[in-house]
């Protein structure tokens, strides 16, 4: 996955953010939404690559990203 460029917030307030209901996972269309809020948009492919990175990290394949997966995702 894509290192996330978000140099003004810390991860864990970018992760809210992002995760816009507050149920604790980031789902598709909340990272699209967020992405668009930012002026960026994402492809399918994109969005693709960063959700099946996330679901192998943790195996879970629930098709959403975690505080945890996100961090990792942060870090790279």
């Amino acid at each position: 996955m894509e290192r996330l460029v978000m140099a003004d917030l810390d991860p864990t307030t970018t992760f809210k953010e992002f995760d816009r209901d507050g149920d604790g996972y980031i789902t598709r269309e909340e990272f699209t939404a967020a992405m668009k809020g930012r002026g960026e948009d994402v492809t399918s492919d994109e969005l693709d690559s960063i959700f099946q990175a996330a679901d192998q990290r943790d195996g879970d394949a629930d098709g959403r990203i975690s505080l945890a997966e996100f961090l990792v995702a942060w870090d790279r």
